[in-house]
């Protein structure tokens, strides 16, 4: 009996957090969100590199009951793949960046797919035995994704985004991400 309380009881402080309110009600024009997601990273065209991670965060602002303005702040890391020579070894690259992104997001009942389109600053810093590289290149993005709600100020967010930069890593730098949207 005691250990079937227990079981009950985290139950009903989980229902009792949640909104009864409808999950679709969110996301109304003027409402501000926060994302973060974490993922992995890779260049598409060059060999040299292999897949690494990737972790950013967004405040979002939602303009329309369709459309909403995006900040993000991001870093993202690429490990080397192959030898650039038997003196520098394999060349990894880093890459700090900030971009400003307007987001699509046609709205049903639980799930909302998402298409993001903007321009940012790119930090980069390349490593390799014989030294580091430090740049700064422009570049824009874009890429679809999907919020699923599951509470009515939260939901889960997945994103494929292509990065094109001016940068020495070769274009487009894919990104897969998974992670949280919070809603105010």
């Amino acid at each position: 009996m005691r250990r079937s309380l227990l079981t009950v009881v985290p139950f009903f402080c989980l229902a009792s957090f949640s909104d009864p309110a409808p999950a679709c009600a969110a996301s109304q024009q003027g409402d501000w969100g926060v994302a973060t997601n974490i993922g992995f990273a890779y260049p598409r065209a060059d060999h040299t590199y292999s897949s690494d991670q990737t972790l950013n965060f967004a405040l979002e602002y939602q303009k329309t009951g369709y459309a909403a303005y995006r900040a993000t702040a991001g870093f993202l890391t690429i490990a080397g793949n192959e030898p650039i020579s038997p003196a520098a070894g394999k060349r990894n690259a880093d890459a700090l960046y900030v971009s400003g992104n307007i987001v699509l997001t046609p709205r049903f009942a639980v799930v909302h797919p998402l298409f993001t389109a903007g321009v940012g600053v790119y930090s980069f810093r390349m490593s390799d035995n014989l030294g580091t590289e430090h740049s700064a290149e422009l570049g824009f993005n874009w890429g679809v994704g999907m919020d699923i709600q599951l509470l009515r100020h939260f939901a889960l967010r997945g994103e494929y985004m292509l990065h094109y930069t001016t940068g020495n890593v070769s274009s487009p730098i894919t990104t897969f991400t998974i992670g949280g949207h919070f809603l105010f």
